[in-house]
């Protein structure tokens, strides 16, 4: 979907954000200049409100004062086709303004939106703030009232709910290093390829309890997590089947375990889609253990073991 807009705009619902909750809530964008009438606002008399604001006391000087004109005639001014943005609950918020003059009401003056305030992007994700691109999350440290977003491509994109290209670059990276490391994953000798599933687990925070044994085709960790204290069982095989598969689900019970990992060097066809796997298990093949190995950071250690 496509969110097309002629200009964007950032607004600081009250001071300190004080009206943020009643403007969303009440779908409506509000503001100050409570020494300016809304009769003189909705008719464009500019002269006679520039005059109003020279001769506030409360505003320093001139410069000050055309600024504060100019923020002024921005909302007054902005037509449907614009897009106004805030920040509240440490999300992003985004509102079309409604072609109703402006009104007021004994909280501040306020003009109303088209459809509201969203916090969505229009494919339905949350626009929460520390996940916004500096440019835009900058904002949030805007020390006066209104100020026009110069970032349109990225607020598009944003409401949108697309992906840059730079990180569609990244990603397709990622993925060509993950294909990489599975080739590399599989020429392991066995023993490093132990050592790599151990070191997996250890760098993601999990903590080593015991050996639980050693046979012919592998061995079994117990791990626990130190926060809540999950255990889990990981079992390391170098050829395996869904029966083999089977005979690890019957020999640990979920009661006992938070997951079991089934980690297979050289899988069977069968356990590409196999049947009746508990939720608490997890089949982990060489592509899904290189892109462990790459979340790990253990790119460089499997590097110089294939080197």
């Amino acid at each position: 979907m496509t969110f097309e807009f002629k200009n964007a705009f950032y607004i600081k619902l009250g001071r300190g954000g004080c009206w943020e909750a009643d403007a969303i809530e009440n779908s409506r964008l509000r503001f100050g200049w409570r020494g300016q009438s809304c009769a003189d606002i909705n008719h464009g008399n500019w002269t006679i409100i520039e005059e109003q604001l020279r001769n506030d006391n409360s505003i320093k000087n001139k410069q000050r004062a055309t600024t504060t004109l100019n923020g002024l005639r921005k909302i007054a001014d902005s037509k449907s086709e614009d897009v106004w943005i805030t920040f509240h609950e440490s999300k992003l918020w985004w509102a079309r303004l409604s072609d109703e003059p402006v009104k007021e009401d004994k909280i501040s003056k306020y003009r109303t939106t088209l459809d509201g305030w969203h916090d969505k992007s229009l494919n339905g994700r949350t626009l929460f703030a520390d996940e916004l691109p500096g440019k835009l999350a900058k904002l949030q440290g805007f020390r006066w009232t209104t100020c026009k977003v110069n970032e349109r491509e990225i607020l598009q994109r944003i409401i949108e709910g697309g992906r840059s290209e730079l990180a569609n670059q990244i990603a397709n990276n990622c993925d060509a290093l993950c294909r990489q490391l599975k080739e590399a994953i599989i020429e392991l000798h066995w023993k490093d390829y132990e050592t790599l599933v151990d070191l997996i687990f250890r760098h993601s925070g999990w903590q080593r309890v015991s050996v639980l044994g050693q046979q012919a085709k592998g061995y079994d960790l117990l791990l626990s997590e130190p926060i809540l204290n999950n255990r889990i069982v990981v079992q390391i095989k170098s050829q395996a089947d869904n029966k083999d598969l089977q005979n690890t689900i019957n020999q640990f019970s979920p009661n006992d375990y938070e997951k079991i990992f089934f980690v297979v060097h050289s899988p069977a066809p069968d356990l590409d889609e196999p049947n009746g796997v508990p939720d608490h298990v997890v089949i982990v093949d060489p592509n899904h253990l290189a892109k462990l190995a790459f979340s790990a950071g253990l790119s460089d250690w499997i590097e110089d073991k294939v080197a």
